[in-house]
């Protein structure tokens, strides 16, 4: 796995967290060859006792040329009180986002490759 970084902040280490981000961050690196590396910080910020503990998870993608940052931090859903699905949301949005960027870049180059063919 390319350049993964994980920091746990408010929240004790979890080597079962750490292992599904090591898992979703080899999934992300796989699909897309250009990813330089992955920064993943989760938390679990001290909330308001009406909303609970929700998690809080931020990742930066590094890409040539670019970062992609990510923060999932939704106050407002309870679901997120688990940390293993705030994860994969967070990785499921940087997903798209990459793929987003992947398919710019290419469609860059196609016309590039067009255009100098013309």
């Amino acid at each position: 796995m390319k350049g993964l970084e994980i920091s746990f902040r408010d929240i004790s280490h979890s080597d079962a967290i750490e292992q599904h981000i090591r898992d979703k961050a080899g999934k992300l690196t796989s699909t897309f060859d250009e990813i330089t590396g992955v920064r993943a910080v989760v938390a679990m910020p001290h909330n308001h006792s009406y909303k609970g503990k929700l998690a809080h998870v931020s990742l930066e993608i590094g890409l040539p040329g670019q970062t992609v940052a990510i923060t999932r931090d939704n106050h407002d859903n309870p679901e997120h009180e688990d940390m293993y699905l705030a994860v994969t949301d967070a990785f499921d949005k940087a997903l798209r986002k990459v793929r987003q960027i992947h398919n710019k870049r290419i469609d860059k180059s196609r016309r590039a490759g067009n255009s100098a063919v013309s």
